[in-house]
């Protein structure tokens, strides 16, 4: 059977009219149009022409438009001047964008309408090995192709302002914070960050034990608290009961080993229950599957997106236990290129939902062995891969004097000092930031705030 594909004649004419009339016009059309978005063969060939004439720095109209039609050997094929002529007479609105609009939006009708009759016409499911791979990887395709439509040519600075300025007022009305992104809850911190911006990935690093998921876990509750938005966790070491529990602790200020074992003293049952009725009306979603695969996380983020489009924050705890799910055996047996490539598509993927995106990771053994007493983690400590260090908008490293010490009196102080460290940011300041962990809750503080005991 045929297929029809989607166009509209009329505004291919109206865009290739607007070209032949207006600089401007040929300035929009050439940055945000292809020969592809024309559908019509005589309109492709005639966009062609103009945008040959404007690389050529020559100023476009019908005349060079013309001379250029002749060089191609196709005026003839278009209907010669006339034809050129007919097109500009036919244009009564300046408004291009609109058009250009109208264009993009069939040439991805018609690539999804490509994309779906090749999809079937080569589906055989006793081809498919992997079920799950290939359900993502159609899922990629097609948001590759709905991405395209977003892509357009240049924006105006004023336009760009008043986003900006939009966004921040949305942001100060919601939170009553100065931040134009997610809050922390560390204020130390959003000052330097201005909070966790739409798009971004952050890692944060330490050595094991050193509290970088209890300061995660952290970080999450006081976006779902304080942004009042969506966070999605995917938790791939600690299951999910694990991972509330310590929140409720944190926010109840109720010993973590008593919840645990249900052995609870004065208050902390009065504590307990109104933690769990905290934790239970913030809106935190966690996928505990062990051993997620990146295609997994990709998908379960994307769905997640799509459902609750406000998503503020992902939180991946942890880097090293996710694999890349494909590749050739030598790809996969080379584990530096696997976390390069899982870096790079974490990036990508934050930026394509608009949504910062924290993941944590282990530290080399370097800083424990580096000579001197100075055992602060540097960006070179980072596991793994250097390309996590490249593809991160920010690196935040947590240290603590007491995980190092060898006394034991100071290593079991329930009551510790400690550091975050702000060791990359890509758009703002580094330093550190003054913390103190509450062990037994497992709770960061800034500013050496006390909790009540």
């Amino acid at each position: 059977m045929e297929i029809s594909y989607p166009y509209s004649e009329q505004a291919e004419r109206a865009v290739i009219g607007s070209m032949l009339l207006s600089e401007d016009a040929v300035l929009m059309g050439a940055a945000a149009l292809t020969v592809e978005d024309f559908y019509l063969r005589n309109n492709r060939i005639i966009y062609s022409a103009i945008v040959n004439v404007y690389h050529n720095k020559i100023a476009v109209d019908i005349t060079t438009v013309t001379d250029e039609l002749v060089n191609m050997m196709e005026l003839d094929t278009i209907g010669g001047v006339p034809a050129l002529v007919s097109i500009t007479d036919e244009v009564i609105s300046s408004n291009i964008d609109y058009y250009i609009t109208i264009l993009r939006d069939k040439k991805n009708l018609r690539d999804l309408l490509k994309y779906f009759n090749d999809t079937l016409g080569g589906f055989s499911d006793t081809a498919i090995s992997n079920v799950a791979e290939y359900m993502a990887n159609i899922e990629k395709n097609i948001l590759t192709i709905t991405r395209d439509s977003q892509i357009g040519g240049f924006q105006k600075s004023k336009d760009i302002v008043g986003f900006i300025q939009e966004q921040f007022s949305n942001a100060k009305a919601k939170t009553g914070a100065n931040y134009s992104g997610i809050s922390s809850g560390f204020k130390e911190l959003d000052d330097k960050t201005d909070g966790w911006q739409k798009g971004n990935l952050i890692i944060l690093a330490a050595r094991p034990s050193m509290g970088k998921s209890a300061l995660a876990l952290n970080f999450a509750t006081n976006a779902a608290k304080i942004n009042k938005v969506p966070v999605a966790i995917f938790s791939l070491e600690m299951p999910a009961e694990h991972l509330v529990q310590r929140m409720i602790s944190s926010v109840a200020h109720v010993p973590l080993e008593n919840i645990r074992k249900i052995n609870f003293e004065g208050d902390d049952l009065v504590k307990f229950e109104s933690g769990c009725k905290k934790i239970a009306g913030y809106p935190i979603f966690i996928d505990d599957t062990p051993g997620a695969k990146l295609i997994d996380i990709q998908a379960k983020a994307r769905k997640m997106k799509s459902l609750r489009p406000e998503l503020g924050l992902i939180l991946i705890d942890y880097l090293g236990l996710i694999t890349a799910g494909s590749g050739t055996k030598k790809q996969q047996d080379n584990r530096q290129q696997e976390v390069a490539d899982i870096s790079r598509s974490l990036k990508a993927l934050a930026r394509e939902i608009d949504t910062p995106i924290i993941v944590l990771s282990q530290l080399s053994r370097q800083a424990e062995n580096r000579k001197g007493e100075d055992k602060r983690p540097m960006l070179s400590d980072l596991r793994d891969s250097g390309a996590i260090e490249q593809d991160a908008d920010a690196v935040l490293f947590i240290y603590r004097e007491d995980y190092y010490a060898k006394e034991k009196e100071e290593k079991d102080k329930p009551v510790v000092e400690a550091e975050l460290l702000l060791a990359k940011h890509r758009n703002g300041p580094t330093g550190i930031i003054n913390l103190m962990f509450y062990k037994q809750y497992t709770q960061f503080e800034s500013n050496y705030k006390k909790i009540e005991e």
